[in-house]
């Protein structure tokens, strides 16, 4: 009887042990999921270093407009960063930053051109940082040599017209030609501001064919003489409007006018137009795009590592890539060009005008001043 007993207390033992053993078995099933954390582990990691953590930042551009202010505010937002941008002209940006030299209020700025970059530097209204890891991959000699700012966008500056109304052989080659064959007077648009950048790219353009250190603020008579016709035998445009607007207005008589590569292709998508463009045999202005800090922001260390990381993301060869498919742009980027519209590559193969952008920076305000004084009323 006791054996008996005995063999049968062995027995529940064993069933008890087996039993544990079964509750035990899922434990490796259940520790997956933990393995899985572990792998994906360094890609949360990776995303904490270089994508945003929500500091706000301020951004000023001229190259917010059609639709770019937004994207770029939802777009930087699926990455964590808070953006409030500001668009207004290049030339607006760049007397905005001027006044607040003292209380600055942007963080980073995008967009202008090399004559503003350069009057900014000397302004010390910008602040050197270390190359973001993609400035290696920019196209050479665009980015600043001293840190100042890197490129992220080129552009070239051109006489676009609509090709519906006018042949390649009836279209003019060159900004000489709207003022000297009357078949153009009147039917070309000329801005009513001379702040915005492209504007000003087109009017250095044209003065600089007439560069005479014995001339009027450096310019021939000859030059200013040109600059007279230019603005009298054109059509002066609303700010309010763009010249694809006017161009597809049968009310209107604008047929042409100033148009910045990019714009080409994104207008041409948005109006159903189909545009020519001028190829002078000097070449065409470039302006090229760049983005930089705002002398201040390293003051606050939140914010200026904030600023690095979007200036990190923002300049990649992904996002000027996506940026590129977006709004027909050029990107400075060797590793995104390949996005580029096939017409906006196109024009970024003129060659570029000869510009002596030193006397630019140095005169284009006063140029601008009396033009706006003298030709303008």
């Amino acid at each position: 009887m006791k054996k008996t007993l005995a063999l049968l207390l062995a027995a529940a033992m064993m069933l008890a042990l087996c039993a544990c053993g079964k509750t035990e078995a899922p434990a490796p099933a259940e520790e997956a999921p933990a393995a899985e954390a572990t792998e994906a582990a360094p890609e949360a990691t990776e995303a904490t270093e270089t994508l945003g953590t929500g500091v706000e930042l301020t951004v000023y551009t001229n190259s917010g407009s059609s639709g770019r202010d937004a994207w770029l505010t939802e777009r930087a937002a699926k990455e964590g960063f808070k953006v409030v941008v500001l668009e207004d002209g290049a030339g607006a940006i760049q007397q905005r930053l001027i006044g607040e030299a003292a209380n600055p209020i942007a963080d980073v700025v995008y967009g202008l051109n090399a004559i503003i970059w350069n009057d900014l530097i000397s302004r010390d209204i910008l602040v050197a940082y270390d190359a973001p890891s993609w400035a290696s991959e920019v196209s050479e000699g665009l980015n600043n040599a001293d840190g100042y700012y890197y490129a992220i966008v080129k552009q070239a500056i051109v006489l676009a017209y609509d090709a519906a109304k006018l042949s390649p052989e009836e279209a003019p080659k060159d900004w000489p030609d709207l003022w000297e064959n009357e078949a153009f007077h009147g039917i070309y648009r000329v801005e009513e501001k001379l702040t915005g950048g492209t504007t000003r790219n087109v009017l250095a353009g044209i003065l600089c064919r007439y560069l005479d250190p014995n001339g009027e603020l450096g310019v021939s008579e000859e030059g200013w003489a040109a600059i007279e016709k230019f603005f009298q035998y054109g059509v002066v445009a609303e700010s309010e409007t763009n010249l694809y607007q006017e161009m597809v207005d049968e009310t209107k008589p604008t047929i042409m006018g100033q148009m910045w590569s990019s714009g080409v292709v994104q207008y041409d998508n948005e109006f159903g137009t189909t545009s020519g463009w001028a190829i002078p045999e000097v070449g065409v202005p470039y302006a090229v795009e760049g983005i930089g800090l705002v002398n201040g922001v390293q003051n606050d260390e939140a914010k200026y590592a904030e600023a690095l990381r979007f200036i990190e993301w923002f300049g990649s060869a992904e996002i000027q890539g996506e940026w590129a498919e977006q709004f027909g742009t050029m990107p400075a980027n060797e590793k995104a060009a390949e996005k580029a519209d096939a017409v906006q590559a196109e024009i970024c193969s003129i060659p570029a005008q000869d510009i002596d952008w030193a006397v630019v920076a140095a005169n284009i305000d006063d140029w601008c001043e009396k033009i706006t004084l003298e030709y303008m009323q």
